[in-house]
């Protein structure tokens, strides 16, 4: 009976343990893996929101979200898009920009970087008139923007940041004496300066 029992006893460790060992090996190599990142910037990919604001030849408020990737140890792309209020005489104006930014990480301390940038972006521009029936003034705005920002990450999934940006706008002139009424044909320029702040999830 002896002889069964620690056979038995020999069959089930022969089964059990290169299963448990199995699992203790992949729970290494996570850790391992994980300890490689210190900081949510150790990360390839992350997803943001923020709130924005513009002052210059307009002014407006709105919020904003990205996704970012960080393909290279000095190079990365934020594509984004915005939805804002805008000041506007005689109508409703709400703007909802989509663009890209290529920045360069620069690393102060493990959990703070600064970050140079530069991009394009196509702006909907919408003015709904205050009178009914009233003539719309819709266009379609393209501009470059430049400008930098800080990163901070407290945690390895989460960062925080504030940027700031100077656009220069190409569009349509949509002002008839300071009231809505028509797109003219010709083109100019306008610039605004944009500052944003808000946090992001690294993954």
């Amino acid at each position: 009976m002896r002889i069964a029992l620690a056979a038995i006893a020999t069959a089930l460790t022969l089964l059990f343990v290169p299963a448990v060992a199995g699992a203790q090996t992949e729970v290494v190599d996570a850790l391992v893996e994980d300890e490689g990142i210190r900081t949510a910037f150790d990360r390839e990919w992350a997803l943001g929101i923020y709130t924005t604001g513009w002052l210059g030849d307009y002014a407006g408020a709105g919020a904003g979200g990205r996704l970012r990737w960080e393909p290279f140890e000095l190079l990365g792309i934020d594509v984004w898009c915005e939805s804002l209020i805008v000041e506007w005489p005689g109508g409703l104006r709400h703007d909802h920009p989509v663009g890209f930014n290529l920045y360069v990480p620069i690393t102060i301390v493990p959990e703070v970087r600064i970050r140079p940038m530069l991009g394009l972006c196509a702006s909907f521009s919408l003015i709904e008139p205050s009178e009914q029936d009233g003539p719309r003034a819709d266009d379609v705005q393209f501009a470059i923007h430049g400008g930098a920002g800080i990163e901070f990450s407290p945690d390895r999934r989460f960062s925080f940041f504030v940027e700031v940006q100077a656009f220069g706008y190409l569009g349509h002139d949509r002002t008839a004496e300071g009231w809505t009424g028509s797109v003219d044909e010709g083109y100019t320029y306008f610039g605004t300066v944009q500052g944003a702040a808000g946090f992001q999830v690294h993954i």
